[in-house]
């Protein structure tokens, strides 16, 4: 993995000992750690509200938080080598994760238009309304975002270029973009935990009597106020992990896309792509790991 800075200057490979490019169904759909030697260059180049990119894809990161440690195992001449940790997130939409300074209230609107309001510079494909979104003073756009993506049964999703809307039905909908004949996953049983965890909803309707969600398995119950049925049935539709499959180095492939196992097809919830040096003694590792999922309906 090779990363760019800022000034357009490659960092040096015996300068990066890890990174991991995390993509995700979340309202920021990529995020970047890494973990660099400190030199004057990095320390200038990777300061908080610096960019970062990776060279083979071109993804554009926007580093948030820098952490300067030592570690003893590492010396040079006399002194201990010190580290630069860094977490970045996705240049197009990481304003959505900082506080509002003003609030931003919206009815009708297009999902796209929210992201605008909030900050970021992101065109949304299949774009679609919401009925309300409100964030108040002092809140995180990103926290409300993914409330109405729950509310709409939808997720947010990126290839790293452009920032795409689907219906988490319609995530299995597409053709694989990776087919297993064998299993070589680790399987994930979670029936006990998905009772706790995933819970059914009930609102009241204008005439005041009670309209419900999905009441299939006994759940928790939570109380929603003004929202109608379709709602509340899109709030207990959830991806629930299946599966941890552990592959070689495949950057390409990332959360929103379909791989398929045995022929049964699961959604790629999150993708960690990630690159460790070996200068600490270890082996040079370059892998891919994915946590899959199905539809709970």
């Amino acid at each position: 993995m090779q990363l760019i800075l800022s000034s357009g200057t490659v960092l040096r490979g015996d300068l990066l000992l890890s990174a991991c490019l995390h993509s995700d169904l979340a309202p920021v759909p990529m995020t970047l750690e890494a973990v660099v030697r400190a030199t004057e260059a990095t320390v200038a180049g990777l300061k908080q509200g610096e960019t970062i990119s990776i060279a083979s894809e071109g993804y554009v990161f926007r580093v948030v938080q820098v952490q300067r440690s030592k570690v003893s195992a590492n010396v040079q001449g006399s002194d201990q080598m010190a580290v630069l940790h860094i977490v970045a997130l996705f240049e197009p939409c990481h304003q959505i994760a900082f506080r509002r300074k003003i609030a931003v209230i919206k009815e009708g609107a297009t999902l796209g238009s929210i992201y605008g309001a909030c900050g970021a510079r992101v065109k949304i494909n299949a774009d679609y309304p919401i009925a309300r979104f409100a964030c108040y003073a002092g809140g995180v756009p990103s926290y409300e975002v993914a409330k109405v993506l729950q509310e709409e049964g939808g997720a947010i999703y990126t290839d790293g270029r452009e920032v795409t809307f689907i219906r988490l039905q319609d995530i299995f909908k597409q053709e694989p973009i990776l087919r297993l004949e064998q299993d070589t996953s680790e399987n994930i049983d979670s029936g006990f935990m998905e009772r706790h965890e995933v819970p059914s909803f009930f609102s009241t309707d204008a005439s005041g009597a009670f309209v419900y969600g999905n009441r299939s398995k006994v759940r928790a119950i939570g109380y929603q106020p003004r929202t109608d049925t379709r709602m509340l049935w899109n709030m207990t539709r959830a991806l629930i992990q299946k599966k941890i499959l552990k592959s070689d180095y495949l950057p390409t492939v990332n959360a929103g896309k379909v791989i398929q196992i045995e022929r049964v097809n699961y959604a790629i919830i999150t993708a960690a792509h990630a690159f460790e040096s070996g200068s600490d003694g270890g082996d040079s590792r370059l892998y891919s790991k994915f946590w899959l999922g199905t539809l709970e309906e």
